[in-house]
């Protein structure tokens, strides 16, 4: 009879550690399991229900995200396409951010994940164009951990507009910074900007280095050459 009790505790025992082991598996699955994409009509309800923002009959919302930025940071892009604003959104985990600025301009052109304060979490750095009159190029990045915006200023401090689009590249452990200077119009035209760039438009570019980014105090500098 004991030698019973002693074998049904250790099966006790043994079941109790199976469950407690199966629990810590699925608590381990469930934060790791990877994200799952929107579709382009859930991200259009989310984008009108937070975003100060009406869509018309000549409006339409498409999708921008590249294979680098799902795989590493699992955001997904959206772009308005169809009107004179061409505003871009980053929709993760049911939330909304609108970032850059699209009225007048291409809106974001182009978006690099990197982590930009070291803290071991991946953001985004984006260039974008707007301007309504006077065309202009800006280069920001977004904090994945509170999702503030944050611009990247040039040095030497640039004393006018940047006029020419932008194309951001992650270079081994930096960006570099690159203006379109031409295009091969027999292949592409500028349609591609007012919605994203593929990497066979970019083929098809001209496109001449004129900075890199790097952190200084704490703050992102586009260091011109």
């Amino acid at each position: 009879m004991k030698s019973f009790n002693k074998k049904s505790k250790l099966i006790v025992y043994g079941i109790s550690v199976l469950l407690v082991l199966i629990l810590a598996m699925l608590a381990v699955d469930s934060t790791s399991m990877p994200s799952i994409k929107v579709t382009i009509e859930e991200a259009n309800k989310l984008i009108l229900a937070t975003q100060d923002i009406t869509l018309t009959e000549n409006m339409d919302l498409i999708e921008i995200t590249s294979p680098d930025i799902w795989d590493q940071t699992n955001l997904q892009l959206f772009k308005i396409v169809g009107n004179s604003s061409w505003e871009t959104f980053i929709v993760s985990k049911q939330k909304v951010v609108h970032i850059g600025i699209g009225f007048g301009g291409y809106g974001v052109t182009s978006v690099v994940p990197f982590d930009v304060n070291k803290d071991g979490t991946l953001d985004v750095v984006y260039a974008y164009s707007f301007g309504s009159g006077i065309h202009r190029s800006v280069i920001s990045w977004l904090d994945l951990k509170d999702f503030t915006e944050h611009k990247v200023l040039d040095r030497p401090e640039n004393a006018g507009f940047r006029m020419d689009d932008l194309i951001l590249k992650n270079e081994g452990k930096e960006i570099a910074v690159y203006r379109i200077a031409g295009i091969d119009k027999s292949e592409i035209n500028f349609d591609f900007l007012r919605t994203y760039p593929t990497k066979r438009d970019i083929e098809h570019m001209t496109l001449e280095k004129i900075g890199v980014l790097l952190r200084e105090n704490n703050q992102l500098y586009n260091i011109l050459q």
